[in-house]
């Protein structure tokens, strides 16, 4: 069975062992399992605040009726509603309904602070489609292991507490407490390999083996324990060869070809990452066994890199600069400005140490990039340094010397990022320039 006290003692026994969360936000389609999971939520006695949040794709013409029906119910439910609106070019295939999932997972990493927990509905017979879905795509215990209950989400925490309750429960639950739901047409679509399997696949599967849900939980259950087990030994390799984004290549090479890949993975998954196709992955362990200090390989997949320079493997997000910046002025009074996909924002703060002449950066400084070329004489420098001599003493990295935003003013280089600021242009209480979120910029 499944009502609220079911709820509790799950979101319970999965808190131990972790910091007990400062607020739900529960992931709110609509549908009648995010219905009950929000309804059932919000008759627990807590202290802890709850808030609802709902994605309007915008790809139905009932959308905005559905985004109004979720707000008129969470705040019935007395929980706090938040929508957001993704503007995409909709076309109904899967590749698009994979940029809508990673659309919807931006927001929520862009809403969920530190001690939060994200709560979705998924429940056992998602992790049965999960399974399959994994299977027939040839994936490996990462894959088997299918959907956790729980796992570390940017800066929050991603729980499922339905994860082994039956849909048959959660819709008795749900008819019992008389709770409006929306039921989406496009769950019908079998286009779509998830709606395939749902509507016409594992039907004729529970027909011959009945109690499919519960069969499937178990491999996941075994997988999951195999998962662990493997993290646990890229733990212990990872303390061996660096840390979770840069490897020793010498160090690395002294692990069997299997405990490298395996390690990329564990990293990739700490670094929230998504992971290369098994082919690249293969490629990745080629490389490091013929790798010279002289060649700069790169391996790259959507999201992520692995580079390796002067004996270090990195593995790097996908990184992405705003090039609308360029020539733009930034006033101390501005807000924190991004750069771009995991750039990091830049800022001037007022400071009472030696910073920007707080008489020049009132003026506006100009943003722009390296082309090449650039001087800055820094504080404490005698004499006129080219940028790209300071760089290499610096051991900044060659794939980021062009990305590292400079702020000039009449044509000439103020700072350099948070590196260098010029002489010529500090002065005593001046500006700071900070960079927050930056990329790594300095081999070790």
């Amino acid at each position: 069975m499944f009502n609220q006290l079911t709820l509790k003692k799950i979101l319970t026994s999965i808190s131990l062992g972790k910091s007990q969360a400062t607020r739900y936000v529960v992931a709110y389609s609509g549908g009648m399992d995010s219905t009950a999971l929000l309804y059932a939520l919000s008759r627990i006695e807590s202290d802890i605040p709850i808030i609802a949040i709902h994605i309007n794709h915008g790809i139905n013409k009932d959308s905005d009726i559905w985004e109004n029906h979720c707000r008129e119910n969470a705040l019935s439910y007395g929980v706090k509603f938040e929508s957001f609106k993704i503007d995409l070019n909709y076309k109904s295939n899967k590749e698009s309904e994979a940029v809508l999932r990673e659309s919807r997972y931006k927001i929520f990493k862009n809403f969920v602070i530190k001690g939060d927990w994200l709560l979705t509905a998924h429940h056992q017979s998602d992790q049965t489609e999960t399974l399959m879905l994994n299977l027939f795509r040839g994936s490996g215990i990462s894959g088997l292991a299918a959907i956790n209950t729980s796992r570390k989400f940017f800066l929050g925490t991603l729980v499922r507490p339905l994860l082994e309750i039956s849909r048959t429960y959660i819709k008795e639950y749900a008819v019992e407490n008389d709770l409006s739901w929306l039921d989406d047409p496009s769950n019908n679509n079998n286009n779509f390999d998830r709606n395939y399997l749902r509507n016409e696949i594992i039907p004729q599967l529970e027909d011959r083996w009945p109690s499919l849900d519960k069969r499937f939980t178990k491999v996941t259950k075994f997988a999951y324990e195999a998962k662990l087990s493997l993290e646990e030994l890229a733990e212990i390799d990872l303390e061996n060869v660096g840390t979770v984004d840069c490897y020793n290549i010498e160090l690395f090479k002294c692990l069997s070809e299997i405990r490298q890949r395996n390690l990329i993975r564990y990293s990739l998954n700490e670094m929230n990452l998504p992971s290369p196709p098994f082919n690249q992955l293969m490629e990745a362990t080629k490389i490091v066994a013929n790798y010279n200090i002289d060649s700069h390989p790169l391996i790259s997949w959507r999201g992520a890199k692995i580079r390796c320079y002067r004996n270090f493997l990195y593995l790097l997000p996908e990184l992405s600069l705003n090039n609308d910046l360029k020539g733009k002025k930034y006033f101390p009074h501005n807000d924190s400005l991004p750069l771009g996909a995991n750039m990091g924002q830049i800022s001037l703060h007022l400071s009472q140490k030696i910073g920007i002449d707080p008489d020049i950066a009132e003026l506006g400084l100009e943003i722009n990039f390296r082309n090449g070329g650039e001087n800055i004489c820094p504080i404490d420098s005698n004499y006129d340094r080219k940028l790209k001599r300071l760089f290499q003493e610096k051991k900044i990295f060659p794939w980021l010397r062009d990305k590292i935003p400079l702020l000039l003013y009449d044509g000439e280089v103020v700072c350099v990022g948070d590196l260098w600021t010029a002489e010529k242009f500090s002065k005593e209480n001046g500006y700071i320039f900070e960079w927050d979120q930056r990329p790594r910029l300095i081999q070790p």
